[in-house]
């Protein structure tokens, strides 16, 4: 079995490259996240009419006992934000993101996109302000990603700051939601919404299955294939098996000794490639990456078994 260790490399390869593809899929995912204000795929958007203020919705939201969620009322490239407890964040280039105090507090303050950096006035004291509705607003932090990102022109504002959103009606913003699903009920209330769906962004590729999973899958395929044929090679450099004049019993004890070795060395293979490949690529989720590794090694055990008998068989014919 000294023979299997020439392709253990190979299948190390193999899970490394699957990390690759994971990693490539969740930086994908997150970039266009970014590109949604950091709205994540299960947000939802509150459409109404209502001339009910964004103050009075807050109001009322402030009531409840809802944790772990995020409202954005986006009026263009102005975002008026209210969050209670810990959601997704957004990158930061300097200074932080509101605080819980901000999100309650009537002062405003705001966060902006790093090409609105250069438009920011700094005080005596060195803090910054933007320049919004005739009112110079303290600048907590800036945020960004790559070039040409919508997020890098966006003014966030907390939306609890009656004196930049007193005159805004939710009828006249868009509403987006997201970590707040189960409580669509009690929202819906809030912003006297007529109904909820799922956020479409003007990118419409975004909300097509192909976008999101389509060549993520395709690679998958491809590693699946691969892991068939590195099987196929671990058969054949086994060499005959030694079944001959062996009873039923001892038969089937050796060919499961025999499965069972080459079955560990693709087991440990690919959890060290896939160690490495943790260490080394980025994941938003580590998740995917393990449950692919665990669905490649069962699969490669299960096609490993039917070779094994196969070969068998074909030696006994012969």
């Amino acid at each position: 079995m000294k023979k299997l260790f020439l392709i253990d490399l190979l299948w190390i390869g193999l899970a490394i490259l699957a990390g690759l593809v994971w990693s490539q899929h969740d930086q994908n995912e997150y970039a266009s996240q970014l590109d949604h204000l950091g709205m994540s795929e299960t947000a939802q958007e509150y459409v109404t009419t209502s001339s009910r203020s964004i103050t009075t919705a807050i109001s009322e939201l402030d009531k409840t006992d809802f944790k772990g969620y995020q409202v954005q009322f986006v009026a263009k490239q102005v975002v008026y934000v209210y969050q209670r407890g810990t959601v997704a964040s957004l990158p930061l280039d300097s200074g932080q993101w509101f605080s819980a105090g901000d999100f309650a507090s009537s002062l405003p303050v705001t966060v902006v996109g790093r090409d609105l950096a250069d438009k920011l006035y700094t005080g005596s004291n060195n803090q910054r302000y933007l320049q919004v509705n005739g009112q110079y607003v303290p600048v907590l932090g800036t945020v960004g990603t790559r070039k040409g990102s919508p997020l890098n022109k966006v003014i966030f504002l907390n939306a609890s700051a009656q004196t930049t959103n007193s005159k805004l009606k939710l009828k006249q913003v868009k509403i987006y939601v997201d970590g707040a699903s189960q409580h669509s009920k009690a929202l819906k209330t809030a912003f006297k919404a007529k109904n909820i769906h799922r956020v479409h962004f003007s990118d419409s590729n975004a909300s097509t299955w192909w976008h999101a999973y389509g060549q993520t899958a395709l690679f998958s395929l491809f590693l699946l294939l691969g892991a068939g044929l590195l099987t196929m090679l671990m058969v054949v450099l086994m060499g005959p098996l030694q079944t001959a004049g062996l009873n039923l019993n001892m038969r089937a004890r050796y060919l499961r000794g025999v499965l069972s070795s080459c079955g560990g060395h693709i087991g440990v293979s690919l959890f060290l490639g896939g160690l490495f490949a943790n260490w080394w690529f980025y994941f938003t989720t580590r998740t995917n990456i393990w449950v692919f590794l665990v669905v490649l090694t069962i699969a490669a055990i299960f096609f490993l078994r039917y070779l094994i008998h196969r070969k068998d068989k074909a030696s006994a014919t012969t």
